[in-house]
């Protein structure tokens, strides 16, 4: 599930394509609504005269699992 809060945008793009097609491009980092999984998301959108396309995918980590991890890199001096 994805949060309803507010997200980090990590990269956002919009670039021409041909001379009428335009590509939207989101990558955002958040919080689950429990707070027990980080999200990452990618969003993108494609428009030409022929119409528009999206698409739109979800990664998630536990953060239990993140946080492990975490200090286990850094019990390791990475």
């Amino acid at each position: 599930m994805v949060s309803e809060q507010r997200a980090l945008i990590l990269e956002q793009r919009v670039s021409k394509r041909a001379d009428t097609d335009l590509h939207c491009h989101e990558v955002s980092l958040r919080l689950s609504d429990d707070r027990r999984h980080l999200i990452l998301s990618h969003y993108t959108e494609h428009y030409s005269p022929q119409g528009s396309q999206w698409v739109e995918r979800h990664q998630q980590v536990a953060m239990d699992d993140l946080l492990r991890w975490l200090a286990h890199r850094a019990e390791q001096g990475a």
